[in-house]
């Protein structure tokens, strides 16, 4: 399934859940943004200091960030001065604070936010590790869940029960 789908189906789901609330607007009112411009995506990836994975690429393509689940899908615009890239890369900190080799992501790994909620206490984040097929990691809250491409991100935050990440890098 192509990102263009799972974006598609996602958002169509969060519509519907919006939608089906009572009282009406319960859940966070999805936004779906416009696509981030060529040349803030490349700055993005410079700053990321790794490659950005294809799909996340081609969500970023689609879409400058997704609003509506409990978790903001950062895109370029939110790393501007005063915007939600600095609750992510403070949760970053956070997270290199609390042991992340508990759960196989080794010191020194290239920790990119791509997601964070409004509270900075969960995350999502683009993550190069060595020898491990899994490039984002979910973590914060007591949770850890490693995904192998952002479809699969996707799909998780909109249905949790539609997949089984792992929740350890270690074997």
């Amino acid at each position: 399934m192509d990102m263009k789908e799972v974006v598609g189906r996602v958002v169509a789901d969060l519509v519907r859940e919006y939608f089906a609330d009572s009282p009406m607007g319960a859940s966070p009112l999805p936004v779906i943004r416009p696509p981030a411009e060529p040349g803030a995506l490349a700055a993005l990836e410079r700053r990321s200091g790794q490659s950005f994975e294809e799909g996340y690429r081609a969500f970023l393509s689609l879409t400058d960030g997704l609003e509506g689940f409990s978790l903001l899908l950062l895109g370029c615009r939110d790393w501007e001065p005063g915007g939600l890239g600095e609750a992510g890369e403070a949760f970053r900190e956070t997270t290199w604070d609390s042991d992340p080799e508990d759960v196989g992501v080794a010191p020194g790994t290239p920790l990119f936010p791509v997601a964070v909620n409004e509270d900075g206490s969960q995350g999502v984040f683009l993550i190069d590790p060595a020898g491990a097929e899994e490039r984002f990691w979910l973590t914060g809250e007591g949770d850890s869940f490693f995904f192998r491409d952002f479809a699969d991100v996707l799909v998780f935050l909109a249905d949790a029960s539609s997949c089984e990440p792992r929740e350890s890098l270690l074997p």
